[in-house]
């Protein structure tokens, strides 16, 4: 019988691209489906914000196992299995009958997401292994952060205003029935000849849980509080398991996060500012969302139209940094990318409720999603690019939970800010649309300054890395020459 010949590589990259933009997608399209759901299910107020957090929770805190486990199977057994349960559990959330079942399936959607997303990624890197082909592929992939967060407030408002609600999560089985068809076609089969041993299992719960824990912690923070009693118990059980967890690699023979791999100190680096840049994002997504409806008064369908301009700079600047910004210092478009994307915010802050969208919403939309596309691209290639092939999915893994962890912490830090100065303004007899604004001010100045650090910690950790890389370099090409 003859060997199929194998797919081009664009078949692969669109194949696992549009996997993740169903993940991403599925971050922001029931947000303005909420008070439908709400309404027709009996959710509580206090308990309708777990159909966001138990998808954020499961897809944060599983990611790391998830990345490990796709290395251990192989990427493609791991992406078949995982897009079949995520399809199953968005059946489920179309379905649901009441808030504990919808409940449940959102997490058992971001459980199999947290096994989903590091297997694509992983594909996508063994499939674009040099550059520019794995420059270019990297910006797509960047991109999706932006498009499918604007892309699902989008969606969401169509389907919420034509079809019903139950549609914005039955959307997802068509795109996975197809993928789950292309799978065997174009994606080549797993190599298990460097297959590792079994990870540290003890290691793993213990990462695992800490996640969980933190993640839960802080999303528990807009009812509990910062300074509660529950909420430092919270973060104190956390930080005991993650010093549990490192206690445990350090003994273990097959550790979940490789020494070689966290010795990597600019993908490291960069992780921590995709950690820092996703919550901005993910949080000026949600309260200018609620700036658009609440404030301005505008439909579900209105305000997801009002994204597309964010999508269309993101997706253009990202392919440009793909294209023309990997093969220099990476410093310079990380730094200004940031910064730009920063300013944007800034330029949220200033909005009144009488300001216009052309005038003032859009630019501040765009000059944020144009620093966003330039930064994320060159972040992404440096986090992931020195990972061996065999820790291609845990590289992916820890790209993945800082965007989804750092969102998570980032939503719920800035609700407390707006909330506090919201109630303020209240207080002081100020008209509810202005004391809305002023809780939004608040927080995109915050995010702005969350932003610029991001920058800044980037630019100066990078700096001496990337001296020696080239250094590096230039030793390696001198030792060729004399050989």
């Amino acid at each position: 019988m003859p060997t199929r010949a194998p797919a081009a590589p664009v078949l692969i990259l669109l194949m696992a691209c549009v996997a993740q933009f169903m993940l991403i997608l599925d971050d922001t399209i029931v947000n303005v489906a909420l008070p439908t759901v709400g309404e027709e299910l009996g959710f509580s107020e206090s308990s309708l914000s777990w159909v966001v957090n138990a998808y954020f929770l499961t897809f944060g805190g599983f990611l790391l196992i998830g990345g490990r486990i796709a290395d251990r199977v192989g990427p493609r057994r791991m992406f078949t299995i995982a897009l079949a349960a995520f399809a199953g559990a968005s059946a489920l959330c179309g379905l649901a009958w009441e808030p504990e079942v919808l409940v449940g399936a959102r997490a058992i959607q971001g459980l199999a997401a947290a096994m989903l997303s590091p297997a694509a990624l992983s594909i996508l890197l063994a499939t674009y292994r040099e550059e520019p082909g794995r420059g270019r592929a990297l910006s797509v992939w960047a991109s999706l952060i932006g498009l499918g967060a604007a892309t699902g407030l989008l969606a969401g408002g169509v389907i919420v205003e034509l079809l019903d609600w139950r549609w914005v999560f039955l959307v997802n089985l068509p795109i996975a029935l197809l993928a789950l068809v292309l799978v065997p076609r174009i994606v080549p089969a797993d190599d298990q000849r460097d297959a590792r041993t079994s990870p540290n299992v003890i290691g793993a719960t213990l990462g695992t849980l800490a996640l969980l824990l933190l993640v839960f912690t802080v999303v528990e923070t807009e009812h509990a509080g910062w300074t509660s009693t529950r909420t430092l118990l919270g973060f104190a059980g956390a930080l005991l398991l993650a010093v549990a967890f490192v206690a445990s690699e350090r003994r273990s023979a097959s550790p979940l996060l490789p020494p070689a791999l966290l010795r990597r100190r600019r993908a490291m680096v960069a992780n921590a500012a995709v950690f820092l840049g996703a919550g901005g994002l993910l949080a000026m997504f949600f309260f200018q969302t609620l700036f658009m409806q609440r404030v301005l008064g505008w439909s579900a369908l209105s305000t997801g139209l009002a994204f597309l301009p964010f999508s269309a700079t993101m997706g253009v600047m990202s392919a440009i940094a793909g294209r023309f910004l990997m093969r220099i210092d990476p410093r310079l478009p990380i730094g200004v990318g940031l910064l730009a994307a920063g300013g944007g915010l800034w330029l949220m802050s200033t909005l009144t409720p009488a300001s216009s969208y052309a005038g003032h919403l859009m630019p501040s939309l765009m000059l944020t999603a144009g620093g966003l596309g330039i930064g994320f691209v060159v972040l992404m290639d440096l986090a992931t690019g020195g990972a061996e092939d065999r820790d291609g999915g845990l590289a992916s893994a820890l790209l993945t939970t800082g965007q989804q962890v750092g969102g998570a912490i980032g939503i719920a830090a800035m609700v407390t800010i707006a909330t506090t100065r919201t109630e303020s303004a209240l207080a002081d007899r100020i008209a509810p649309p202005q004391a809305l604004t002023d809780g939004f001010t608040a927080a995109f100045q915050v995010q702005a300054g969350v932003m610029a650090a991001a920058a800044v910690l980037a630019v100066a950790l990078l700096g001496p890395a990337a001296r020696r890389s080239r250094a590096a370099t230039t030793q390696a090409l001198a030792g060729e020459a004399t050989t």
